[in-house]
């Protein structure tokens, strides 16, 4: 088997994509486009592929051309005529052909290629066929053997495409997809017959390279009315997609054309570029047809981060971010009155449970961590506002995209989603809150409260004392006085005034150092929060995200290389 690259190939890799590079994208998109397109647009895909590689393995020396056609358009009759002797059966009662009818020229290596196509009749060509004959060189110039010698070819004579058996339009249909060369064989009175064209003409456009449209029975034309005929035609043949197959008129009966039509097809064959350039239209139209069904083109490379942050604000609500960073704030003004509040009231606060514990955060935890928060479960509106938070997120960051496409982007986001509450929860419970932390003014301010409490407390016991000896009838001892003041006072009152405003004032104080302090916990936790429902939100929802975008813009990459 000859596998040396044809010269069409060999341009093609010096100067453009290879045939193997379209192939090997078609492939690879075909693979991308699994459970994103529709199952019949892959499939034919996969069914391209397979043939190629199947084609691609048997013989290189031999191109396969198919005369297709509906009933009456004398296919058999042309074919006989092609190759100077009757081997297919040529009747007035139809159907004639019912299995293909193969005219093999050289005979090497074809029968593989045959049992492929399943054809069973076999005809081989002798070198004096017309066909074999047919664009032969003079012999007056001295050539070698391989350039007198005819090419491969195999002729098939297929079943009629409106055949009413439907194993014969089976066929016919199969082989449209295996020959390496099409001949749409049409007469006058059917060559625009809108199903032909429809059904099995049009949906090879794009084929111009291996396509040849034949009118045959000309004769029956009047001479003056043949070229309008033929442009009729070749009209029909442009609306088909086909904007330079070639258009020839013959006759089976007379002979006219013939010659002309042989030297095509002996032409066709002697350049053993046929095969892949049915291949190269083959993947284009595979191509194409992909494309239509999931175009990626208008997808970003990856999420913007715009969207990540408003789909993390989403999850943050969810994860209820706001009311935990709330209570870090509040836990640390609690534990802050306990230890610089004013003594007397202190105990109060001590009949509060601490916001943080309510919730099952920031407790000693012995190293282990907590496997969920005591939190309640988001209402609805919260719950809501994560699920819209998912549909936002794969619509903003699919937007420009086709349907196919956008609704891959919408599954992957919601790829983990039953997964997505308890990882938030846990990040929340998992998070370095700094909970149980204390503060270096703490102590400094407990001791002075305690200094004021023992101020007021002395005072209290020194009016305490005198008040009993004069009930005893004790003298007590003279009463210090304070002179400074506005109104002169004993010295143990001052001592209680004295205690009782400064543990106010300090308690005061501390109060709004703890309230100040006790925000920039709060500013801190929400940091902390937020980012580690960022990283959830992008290991859970942005990252399966960005690889369905990554994967449509490979796909798009792919389709553009496949195109050629």
């Amino acid at each position: 088997m000859n596998t040396r690259p044809s010269s069409t190939e060999r341009r093609s890799r010096r100067g453009g994509v290879s045939l193997l590079e379209r192939i090997d994208a078609l492939e690879s998109v075909t693979d991308a486009l699994e459970g994103v397109a529709p199952s019949g647009a892959v499939d034919s895909s996969r069914e391209v592929l397979q043939r190629i590689d199947h084609r691609q393995a048997l013989s290189a020396e031999h191109t396969v051309i198919g005369l297709f056609g509906a009933t009456g358009s004398g296919k058999s009759s042309l074919t006989n005529a092609l190759i100077g002797r009757e081997i297919t059966r040529a009747a007035v009662r139809r159907p004639t052909t019912s299995v293909p009818v193969a005219a093999v020229l050289g005979e090497h290596d074809s029968d593989p290629l045959l049992d492929w196509l399943e054809v069973e009749q076999r005809h081989h060509l002798d070198a004096e066929s017309p066909l074999a004959r047919a664009g032969a060189p003079r012999r007056r110039l001295r050539l070698r053997e391989a350039e007198t010698a005819p090419p491969g070819l195999i002729l098939l004579d297929l079943p009629d495409l409106d055949s009413v058996e439907s194993a014969n339009r089976h066929i016919a249909e199969r082989m449209t997809g295996l020959v390496d060369v099409l001949v749409w064989v049409t007469d006058p009175q059917k060559y625009a017959d809108a199903v032909l064209h429809h059904q099995f003409v049009r949906p090879f456009a794009g084929h111009d390279a291996v396509t040849v449209l034949v009118l045959n029975q000309i004769d029956l034309v009047r001479e003056d009315e043949r070229e309008a005929v033929l442009e009729s035609l070749r009209s029909i043949a442009r609306a088909d997609g086909l904007d330079q197959a070639p258009v020839l008129a013959v006759s089976a009966t007379t002979g006219e054309g013939l010659e002309e039509l042989r030297e095509l097809l002996i032409g066709i064959a002697r350049s053993q570029e046929a095969s892949a350039a049915r291949q190269r239209a083959d993947v284009r139209s595979a191509a194409e047809q992909l494309q239509q069904a999931a175009d990626p083109a208008g997808l970003p490379e990856r999420a913007a981060p715009a969207d990540v942050d408003a789909l993390v604000d989403d999850l943050a609500t969810a994860a209820r971010v706001e009311p935990v960073a709330q209570a870090v704030g509040a836990s640390y003004r609690m534990r802050a009155a306990r230890r610089v509040g004013w003594p007397p009231v202190r105990w109060l606060r001590g009949l509060r449970a601490d916001p943080l514990r309510r919730l099952g955060i920031g407790q000693e935890r012995d190293g282990e961590g907590l496997e969920r928060t005591s939190l309640p479960a988001p209402d609805a509106a919260a719950a809501a506002r994560a699920s819209g938070g998912l549909r936002r997120f794969a619509d903003e960051s699919s937007a420009g995209g086709g349907d196919a496409w956008r609704s891959a982007v919408r599954r992957a986001a919601r790829t983990y989603e039953d997964e997505l509450p308890d990882a938030l929860d846990q990040a929340v419970a998992e998070a370095d809150l700094r909970a149980m932390d204390r503060s270096w003014w703490w102590p400094l301010l407990d001791i002075l409260q305690w200094l004021a409490l023992l101020t007021w407390v002395v005072g209290l016991g020194w009016l305490a004392l005198n008040t009993l000896l004069i009930s005893l009838g004790v003298p007590p001892p003279p009463m210090p006085m304070v002179e400074e003041l506005w109104i002169p006072l004993p010295l143990p009152t001052v001592l209680i005034v004295l205690g009782i405003a400064v543990g106010i004032l300090l308690g005061t104080a501390g109060a709004a150092i703890a309230a100040l302090i006790g925000a920039a916990h709060r500013r801190r936790a929400r940091r902390v929060l937020t980012a580690r429902v960022r990283a959830v939100a992008e290991d859970l929802v942005v990252d399966p995200v960005d690889a369905q975008l990554a994967r449509a813009a490979d796909a798009a990459r792919d389709l553009a290389l496949a195109r050629g």
